[in-house]
């Protein structure tokens, strides 16, 4: 092979994936979708107060003024949800923000929000360490529509678990 053919096939090599992916990007030949489950917010809301000296990075929060069947469902979830984490339990606090008192669910802590609660009614949110909520969950009507949310809930929250770097 002369070194003519070997510089061109060298230098075809090296633009011809660089092409192709100007190329895709310019046709919007792929699929930009996210790989969350929830709903992530647009704009930043600071629900609950910071807690960065707390081992707690990040927080379940359900929001509901009342706490009908679908919140008392929720509240079932999430609890559920945080005995499921096991030994990765330091690291979540379940919250509730509503008026109800909560008598039964003794592990959920009941703190007074920063910002009004409207957008947020009926939601289950994730929150971080500094009280910015990320990713929001709709309350479902039906029992049945929960297990798909919790599954959410879980698979959003241990990928945001295990890229945390916040203690590093």
């Amino acid at each position: 092979m002369n070194k003519n053919k070997f510089l061109l096939l060298f230098v075809l090599c090296c633009a011809l994936p660089l092409v192709l992916a100007k190329l895709v990007l310019e046709f919007g030949w792929f699929n930009a979708g996210s790989s969350s489950r929830g709903a992530w917010l647009t704009e930043e809301v600071y629900l609950l107060p910071d807690a960065s000296k707390v081992p707690k990075h990040w927080r379940i929060v359900v929001v509901a003024e009342d706490c009908s069947q679908p919140c008392q469902q929720a509240l079932h979830t999430v609890k559920q949800l945080y005995v499921g984490l096991g030994r990765k339990q330091t690291q979540v606090q379940p919250v509730y923000l509503g008026a109800t008192s909560l008598a039964d669910y003794p592990m959920f802590t009941q703190p007074k929000p920063l910002t009004s609660l409207t957008t947020l009614q009926q939601k289950i949110v994730l929150v971080d360490q500094r009280g910015l909520a990320l990713l929001t969950y709709p309350l479902p009507e039906q029992a049945a529509q929960m297990a798909d949310t919790a599954k959410a809930i879980r698979a959003d929250l241990m990928k945001l678990m295990n890229y945390d770097r916040t203690s590093v």
